[in-house]
């Protein structure tokens, strides 16, 4: 029987774009330099961006302590564009030990929503952490009917007349968490990070690239090589890709490896599943091995840590408990 897939095309490409990219220099200014070109390439491929930042009109729906665990949690509702409104969930210490506390963008996984991850964000909470916990686009309330299908299948393809991508607009979104989060009375400005789950990690990464304001990034399951995902998840399992995982014309720049060296020298902890086929281990290898060299040549060796354990794919205890480690560390009062 005859194979028509377009798989080998697609390969091929991905081969030749990357016989193309260059090594990241060793000289730290030309370092430097590649790292503010690549993420100023990166802007672009996200798409159009709305014009201007507008006022997120907040409002405050409900309010309440999460029993025998020392956390209030909010509800809010908040803008990130003219008519682009976002539920949230707000998980905050009943009674914080300063006045201004670090503050985390938590970003969920791929069809999941703010009611998940439920012992993790109420642990950042306790350990003195205001979480801000929206839902993505398409995801949870913003869903359209309940199945979520008719968004994700016509009105994304729709948005692409706009110039519009998918992980362009939840970059968005989660920029303009930030500017929820900073804007908070209990929320210290200067200490944001942002933490993420599989796709939600991809976003972390993502956001923490383009937006200097993420002084720590914390990516959980979430990193492999474009390259690895084309020859070994697609070629070998068969396995299924979620609108946003692939950013439109990066290739043509780079893999996933020039995206997350962005995010230095800030400090950085990478967390993979080793039995994860979304992102497959070899491509883990290569990002960490990469970036690592980077964050050596920055002078910073010690704001880049990295894992993989055989596990599951979440945020498990030991995850977490790294991640909370890891932000105490580097968002100190």
């Amino acid at each position: 029987m005859s194979n028509y897939s377009i798989l080998h095309m697609l390969q091929r490409r991905m081969a030749e774009a990357l016989a193309k990219r260059e090594p990241f220099p060793a000289d730290k200014e030309a370092l430097l330099q590649r790292l503010d070109c690549t993420r100023e390439q990166l802007i672009q491929c996200l798409g159009t961006m709305p014009e201007a930042v507008v006022d997120p009109q907040l409002r405050a729906e409900a309010e309440f302590s999460l029993g025998g665990t020392g956390v209030v949690q909010e509800r809010i509702v908040y803008r990130t564009e003219q008519d682009v409104w976002v539920p949230a969930h707000i998980y905050r210490p009943a009674q914080p030990k300063s006045e201004k506390l670090p503050g985390v963008v938590l970003i969920q996984g791929w069809d999941l929503d703010k009611h998940s991850l439920p012992e993790f964000k109420v642990k950042l909470a306790e350990a003195g952490f205001v979480v801000l916990f929206p839902d993505n686009r398409f995801s949870g309330e913003r869903k359209r009917p309940v199945t979520g299908q008719a968004e994700q299948q016509n009105l994304l393809p729709v948005s692409e007349l706009f110039g519009l991508t998918f992980m362009g607009m939840n970059t968005w979104d989660n920029q303009r968490a930030l500017d929820v989060l900073a804007a908070r009375d209990d929320v210290d400005a200067d200490r944001l990070a942002a933490v993420g789950l599989c796709w939600g990690g991809m976003q972390t990464w993502t956001l923490a690239a383009v937006d200097q304001r993420v002084k720590v990034a914390c990516p959980v399951c979430s990193v492999s090589t474009y390259e690895a995902l084309v020859n070994e998840f697609i070629a070998w399992t068969g396995g299924h890709t979620c609108y946003g995982t692939y950013i439109r014309n990066w290739a043509g720049y780079g893999d996933i490896q020039d995206i997350i060296a962005c995010i230095a020298p800030r400090p950085l902890l990478i967390q993979n599943n080793v039995n994860d086929t979304w992102f497959p281990i070899s491509g883990y290898h290569r990002v960490v091995s990469e970036v690592g060299e980077v964050y050596r040549t920055l002078g910073a060796a010690d704001h880049f840590q990295h894992q993989a354990r055989i596990t599951e794919h979440d945020i498990t205890a030991e995850f977490g408990a790294r991640v909370i480690d890891w932000l105490t560390e580097h968002l100190p009062d």
